[in-house]
């Protein structure tokens, strides 16, 4: 009887350690996995999405912190750090970056919409949902959207606070 249950430890306990050492892996994938490859995450900050009724679809936020070496790019060059020819990972192609405040429609589609339903960063449900309404409101930001989601870089404080990282906001829509 003591021999089946030190193998059953024993299995259980090498199948629990390979688990535990390829679940920050798999994790880390899912959610940087949206951006353009041009973006060096050095973590993902806030998060959160809601399902849409009648099958229409997931919309939400991600905000993602940069790495310090690209927070230097963005500091002495702006939105220039990054090419113009931005493509996610659904082969969905990237528009011109432009400069914030954001114009009304693209706001109500991807930030805010006080109609039904929900879209891109009031489908989080979110305490910072608040800090990034007022980011895509305040000049020195810039954003780009494909259509079905928009990327808002926070820059407008790097100048100020040199040891700030930038943030960057992932809205997207079903």
């Amino acid at each position: 009887m003591r021999v089946y249950i030190v193998i059953s430890w024993a299995v259980v306990s090498i199948f629990a350690i390979v688990i535990v050492g390829l679940l920050p892996k798999g994790m880390g994938r899912q959610w940087t996995s949206a951006l353009p490859s041009q973006f060096e995450v050095n973590q993902r900050l806030a998060y959160g999405s809601t399902q849409l009724p009648n099958g229409a679809g997931t919309c939400g936020a991600v905000i993602y912190q940069l790495s310090e070496a690209q927070t230097q790019k963005i500091r002495r060059n702006g939105v220039a750090a990054f090419p113009s020819d931005l493509i996610g990972p659904d082969a969905l192609k990237y528009g011109s970056w432009a400069n914030t405040p954001m114009p009304k429609d693209i706001y109500e589609r991807y930030v805010l919409n006080a109609a039904y339903p929900p879209v891109g960063l009031n489908c989080s449900h979110g305490t910072w949902e608040r800090e990034w309404r007022a980011n895509a409101q305040k000049a020195g930001n810039y954003y780009s959207t494909n259509g079905k989601a928009l990327i808002l870089l926070e820059a407008s404080e790097l100048q100020d606070n040199p040891t700030y990282l930038a943030a960057i906001g992932y809205f997207h829509n079903p």
